[in-house]
């Protein structure tokens, strides 16, 4: 009897832990957790204008090679120096273009030679043949030698030019005064004719060499303002190139803009900040960088519905990148987007944050 009762106690127990149990697991495993973002309000952009980060280049720089193939023996510039029109910069080994040279220099002698004994046959034969002593068959085949040792002296004189040409061209000189950019060869390297060697950029006004977005199109001729970094000073600068086709991989724009002022002897390379009037006819909206999503095929930000605490993508225009804030154009300004973890998130989802951030940060 008294083992009954135990058992019974047992599995009442156990039933009681059981409905315990699954009543505490029951709400929890009907709640979905949403996810946790920050988020920011979409503002009007604080300026018009939209800047864009570049480099200071020349406006022509050239790529220089030999004229012939050769082993490098001497260089005579480096990166960064100035040289003058004339200057040697790079020398070839020129051993086997002087013998090249010579050999075409015998074979002249050789057809002057035959030249100078044509011109006497034909003096000779010209006097037989008018006191009837030489037919005139004669005389045709003579003058018609002298015609082709005078050919051949020509074409052997014109070899050896060429020769003479490539025993100069073992010299690498500057075309024009201006500035080494780069070095791309060394002595004891095998080069080809046509390689390039050196890069060198032609004195003259300084440009700031840009790279725009599909949607920024200025006006040639058009004024921005510039400032080199470290510099307090701002400038206008001119757009004198855009170019009409866009780069393979970046999908942007090469613009040129024309430096003046003491800008315009600016260090190659250096750094320059270029701002552009906004042209959109669109209202520049300023968000977070973190708030864009780009998956490759479409870029936007994901847009939060207050009441539902739902999100839906919407696509927008970039239109320019700042530091920490992106300008574009496509939103509404008091909008509520997500500003950190857009990547995560799906079409529909259910949000919750903690924190609000605006974009507009002064």
């Amino acid at each position: 009897m008294k083992k009954i009762s135990r058992f019974l106690i047992a599995t009442a127990v156990a039933a009681v832990l059981f409905c315990n149990r699954a009543s505490a697991a029951g709400p929890e495993s009907s709640h979905v957790e949403s996810t946790l973002v920050r988020t920011a309000v979409v503002t009007p952009a604080e300026t018009a204008a939209r800047g864009f980060t570049g480099l200071v280049a020349a406006r022509v720089q050239s790529n220089l090679g030999f004229r012939v193939s050769g082993k490098i023996v001497k260089r005579f510039v480096d990166a960064g120096e100035k040289v003058t029109r004339g200057q040697a910069m790079m020398q070839l080994d020129a051993k086997d273009l002087k013998l090249q040279l010579v050999a075409k220099q015998k074979t002249v002698a050789a057809a002057r030679a035959l030249a100078v004994q044509a011109r006497a046959d034909e003096v000779r034969y010209r006097k037989l043949a008018k006191d009837g002593w030489a037919t005139q068959q004669k005389y045709d085949q003579i003058v018609a030698q002298l015609d082709s040792a005078n050919a051949k002296l020509s074409a052997a004189e014109a070899e050896a030019a060429v020769s003479q040409n490539e025993v100069n061209y073992s010299v690498l000189h500057a075309d024009v005064d201006g500035t080494v950019v780069n070095t791309l060869a060394e002595p004891g390297q095998v080069v080809t004719a046509g390689q390039t060697v050196i890069e060198l950029a032609e004195r003259g006004p300084r440009e700031a060499l840009l790279h725009l977005p599909e949607t920024l199109r200025p006006d040639i001729g058009s004024m921005a303002m510039a400032q080199l970094y470290g510099s307090q000073t701002t400038i206008q600068v001119k757009l004198r190139q855009l170019s009409d086709a866009a780069d393979p991989i970046s999908r942007t724009y090469e613009a040129r803009y024309v430096l003046s002022g003491d800008t315009s002897t600016a260090p190659l390379g250096a750094t320059i900040r270029v701002w552009l009037k906004n042209t959109s006819s669109q209202p520049v909206s300023k968000i977070p960088l973190g708030a864009i999503y780009d998956d490759g095929e479409r870029t936007g930000v994901w847009i939060i519905d207050k009441k539902s605490m739902k999100i839906s993508f919407k696509n927008i225009i970039l239109q320019g990148l700042g530091a920490e804030d992106a300008f574009v154009t496509g939103l509404a300004n008091g909008t509520m987007i997500v500003a950190l973890g857009a990547h995560t998130l799906h079409e529909g989802e259910t949000i919750r944050f903690n924190q609000e951030k605006v974009a507009a940060n002064d």
